[in-house]
């Protein structure tokens, strides 16, 4: 179902980004120069759907990586609880096994309880 449910977006999606990858191949220039507007000392020149593709792709990258740092609090929970999860267990199979030797100390009585 997924993968039917991929082909019926992804495909359309596909073919418009292509259409206007092929309607906008004209080359335009990206200024950083914000005082020339005529001769600026930052430009480059590239094909519109380049300046929209990077676009896109810094703005997922960005997303990402940020989200990623935001859920960085969680990711140390998760180890800190995981590492106790371990330690309880081995605490546990060690009281099920019991003592591994009983010496004098666990068999004398002890004061004020036994005669």
């Amino acid at each position: 179902m997924r993968r039917i449910f991929r082909w019926l977006i992804g495909l359309p999606l596909f073919i418009i980004v292509m259409g206007f990858a092929v309607a906008n191949r004209h080359w335009t220039q990206l200024s950083l120069d914000p005082f020339h507007e005529t001769a600026p000392n930052i430009a480059v020149e590239l094909p519109l759907w380049l300046l929209l593709f990077v676009g896109i792709f810094i703005g997922v990258f960005a997303g990402w990586f940020f989200c990623w740092l935001a859920q960085g609090k969680y990711r140390r929970l998760a180890r800190e609880r995981a590492r106790e999860v371990t330690r309880l267990n081995t605490e546990l199979a060690e009281a099920r096994q019991g003592p591994q030797r009983m010496d004098a100390q666990m068999l004398a009585p002890l004061p004020g309880i036994m005669p």
